[in-house]
């Protein structure tokens, strides 16, 4: 029985490291589905630079936009966008690239995968092209360190997340409680189990990423030692197993979706990304809810958090890269396309106060003070092979925390095959 739990909660959270920023969440299975938004029904496509743009469902209505504004300034060129539901993205959009689609832009979920395709040619690098538009990509700060790979640059980083505590206010204003606003993990274990009864659950901590704590502590899957990731691992074995007091990894395997448990108003806390302020309200929660800085270690100080970037990339075999390069430079580098993404309560990482005035106009969620005030870590490494070290590591710690092994025997294993995926 182990074993088939395993195996289930490995694939579930192999899904979930791939997810974006509304992971967690029922995506509905569909085809690409191509559709063309241009400036006007007199556009003609054969008289015009056409680029195709291909983004994940999840970013519908944010490239929906882009490609209207932009398409709306042009006279010679136009902007086709595709949708690739986000369960299917990164396998498609892989296989399309390596088997010659006519893609010009696409979407690249995160550095790692950036770095993957840098590395077999499969990405446009972007110096040159920044160079010669007046990009200073020192503007997107940290998250764009993630997109370098071998001295050259592989896309433009769009919006950035943060993950934030979310919490049920009803549930806290009936029980008489202050607001969770500055919680240690340890804090938040106990909190945890004194809200939970047949009733209610205390928290929801997803399972896609099982070294949150250590990483906005500034220690990283390929770092050393490892105490830092191994006291978080005995956190999510407590909430998890000892004190059942927020879902198991049993519970949130399989098509677990984190936003409608937290609707069903029986929750007090989630630990989720900034995306929730974008996707939660669809789901029509019967309650008031709202936001506070993610837990801490005792010695890291409120406030500190991980996320990441996703980036908008140039296919290498594109032949219009002078017309794709200015629809990104658009999108993730102006004001106007920092303010679309503002519009859909998302934060861009292109540094525009207009825009973070109209997020701030646009999100009234109680909390969204904190996307700001963050103190923010990219959530993965930047070596080479992290992924399949970060998987290595989900791998042997899902089997001590489903019961298979000890926490030393289940370290013990990822450090010898860590060293064994750092010597390829």
């Amino acid at each position: 029985m182990k074993k088939r739990v395993l195996a289930l909660l490995t694939a579930a959270v192999a899904a979930g490291l791939t997810a974006c920023s509304g992971a967690g969440q029922a995506v509905e299975e569909k085809e690409i589905s191509e559709e063309t938004v241009s400036a006007g029904d007199d556009a003609v496509s054969g008289e015009k630079t056409v680029l195709n743009f291909y983004e994940h469902a999840d970013n519908e209505a944010i490239a929906k936009m882009q490609v209207e504004a932009y398409n709306a300034m042009q006279s010679d060129v136009e902007v086709r966008l595709s949708i690739i539901a986000n369960d299917d993205y990164d396998d498609k959009i892989k296989i399309m690239l390596s088997g010659g689609a006519d893609i010009d832009v696409f979407w690249i979920r995160s550095g790692d995968q950036a770095r993957q395709m840098a590395g077999g040619g499969a990405v446009l690098a972007l110096d040159e092209l920044m160079e010669k538009n007046g990009v200073d990509y020192t503007d997107y700060g940290d998250m764009g360190e993630q997109f370098f790979y071998d001295g050259q640059t592989y896309g433009l980083p769009a919006n950035q997340t943060c993950w934030l505590l979310f919490y049920n206010k009803t549930l806290f204003d009936e029980a008489g409680l202050e607001y969770p606003t500055d919680l240690t993990w340890d804090a938040y274990a106990q909190l945890c189990k004194e809200l939970t009864t047949d009733e209610t659950q205390g928290g929801l901590l997803v399972n896609w990423i099982m070294n949150i704590g250590s990483v906005a502590a500034g220690e990283y899957l390929t770092d050393r030692e490892l105490e830092r990731t191994k006291e978080y691992v005995q956190f999510l074995n407590r909430v998890y197993n000892e004190d059942q007091s927020n879902m198991s990894l049993e519970e949130m395997s399989g098509s677990f979706d984190v936003n409608s448990v937290f609707a069903e108003g029986n929750t007090y806390m989630m630990i989720n990304g900034d995306w929730t302020f974008q996707l939660f309200p669809d789901y029509a929660p019967g309650f008031e809810w709202a936001a506070a800085p993610l837990p801490h270690f005792e010695d890291v100080p409120v406030g500190s958090s991980i996320g990441t970037a996703p980036a908008y990339g140039i296919n290498a075999k594109s032949e219009k890269t002078e017309a794709a390069f200015d629809f990104i430079r658009f999108c993730n580098y102006s004001d106007e396309g920092a303010v679309i993404y503002a519009k859909n309560a998302s934060v861009p990482c292109y540094p525009s106060e207009e825009a973070l005035e109209v997020y701030r106009q646009s999100v009234t969620i109680p909390g969204t003070e904190y996307v700001f005030s963050a103190s923010v870590r990219g959530q993965d490494g930047v070596e080479e092979n992290y992924s399949e070290i970060k998987q290595a590591y989900v791998e042997e710690i899902t089997e001590y925390l489903i019961g298979n092994c000890e926490i030393d025997t289940a370290f013990g294993n990822y450090k010898q095959r860590r060293n064994e995926i750092s010597a390829k």
